[in-house]
């Protein structure tokens, strides 16, 4: 199984609240009653950026879609689907720049619970390597070094619900329109909670000391979201 997440930008003729509308509602209508979708897509969410989070005018993007597939030809096959070809024309219209990456199924650092309850907050955050670091050397400290000491430590693991990785396909490296690494999604039980430890110094200054061992810190990708908005689920 493979995923693919997209951070979506609108069409710039829309605004937020006809893109955010229209998205989940006359788009996921689409998809869901694609014969190609049904054959190949699995799952699919819609992960929409919360109102406050727009204040932050660096982020270009709207939300993320986040798909799972069998596979990349599965994924392939739904796209060169003429049955799916009304899917593909609203979203020529429905969005602007989308940022687009293949990975492997999540790798959970904290599962947290199976019912997580109400409200979640996540962080969705695409990381690049830093400058000079070897693409295997930093999807082994990624999961390795850095996960761990989210997980193992106790002033850091206090403010999450869950925590996973998304690490890019080996394959997709070959597609030269994305340079991300990967992706990280977060879940807490509230946007001051994931505040709160970044403001924190004994969780703070553990995390952004050992950012700067792999990642390129200026560079990070990210957006607040509110809960998953389930399109469909065939897994």
């Amino acid at each position: 199984m493979i995923k693919r997440i997209g951070f979506v930008a609108r069409n710039p003729t829309l605004s937020v609240d006809e893109f955010h509308a229209r998205w989940q509602g006359q788009h996921c209508e689409l998809v869901a009653a694609s014969p190609a979708g049904a054959e190949h897509l699995l799952r699919y969410e819609q992960h929409r950026r919360t109102d406050r989070d727009y204040e932050r005018l660096e982020c270009p993007y709207d939300g993320v879609s986040v798909q799972w597939y069998d596979s990349m030809a599965g994924f392939e096959a739904m796209r060169a689907d003429p049955r799916h070809a009304e899917v593909l024309a609203d979203s020529a219209a429905l969005f602007g720049e989308v940022l687009e990456i293949f990975t492997e199924p999540e790798m959970e650092v904290i599962a947290g619970p199976t019912d997580r309850g109400e409200p979640i907050t996540k962080l969705i955050c695409g990381v690049r390597h830093k400058a000079g670091m070897e693409r295997d050397a930093f999807h082994d400290y990624w999961w390795n070094v850095h996960g761990p000491l989210n997980r193992d430590t106790p002033a850091v693991r206090k403010y999450f619900i869950r925590y996973e990785q998304n690490h890019r396909l080996p394959e997709d490296y070959d597609r030269a329109a994305c340079d991300l690494d990967g992706v990280t999604i977060e879940w807490f039980r509230s946007a001051r909670d994931f505040f709160g430890m970044a403001v924190d110094p004994e969780s703070r200054d553990v995390i952004r000391t050992d950012e700067g061992n792999f990642l390129d810190t200026d560079r990070l990708l990210w957006l607040l979201t509110g809960p998953e908005h389930v399109v469909l689920d065939r897994t």
